[in-house]
């Protein structure tokens, strides 16, 4: 594993942003065209409590090597100043924790497990 230079929070920035494309594209690509709809979907998948879900779908298979699950640990200690709306405080650092390992993945040149890891999150966000 690389040496990480970037904080949690900045990881967790970009593996939002990662998420969010990719889930957009995956529902364009079944069809969903309307925006209001795509929009709740979306929401749906990307918020604090759908990740927490997802990670912990993830970990119970034990997808994560143990490279990602430091990453992934270094995302749940994350000093975060804000919470989510609609989340607790340990379901808000599962999902930080899951988009610091994206972040991490694409800020770090990993791209073909970064698709692993999106095409995973997908396939368990459609049965949320």
């Amino acid at each position: 594993m690389e040496i990480v230079t970037h904080n949690a929070t900045s990881l967790a920035w970009m593996g939002d942003a990662l998420m969010t494309l990719k889930v957009r594209k995956h529902l364009l690509d079944k069809g969903y065209q309307k925006a209001d709809i795509l929009q709740k979907k979306s929401a749906r998948l990307c918020s604090a409590k759908g990740q927490a879900v997802i990670l912990d779908r993830l970990m119970q298979e034990d997808f994560f090597t143990e490279e990602e699950k430091q990453i992934l640990h270094r995302g749940r200690n994350a000093t975060i100043h804000s919470k989510a709306k609609n989340a607790d405080g340990q379901t808000y650092l599962k999902a930080t924790a899951l988009e610091a390992l994206l972040g991490y993945l694409y800020l770090y040149d990993h791209h073909q497990r970064l698709a692993q890891c999106l095409d995973q999150i997908v396939e368990k966000g459609d049965s949320l």
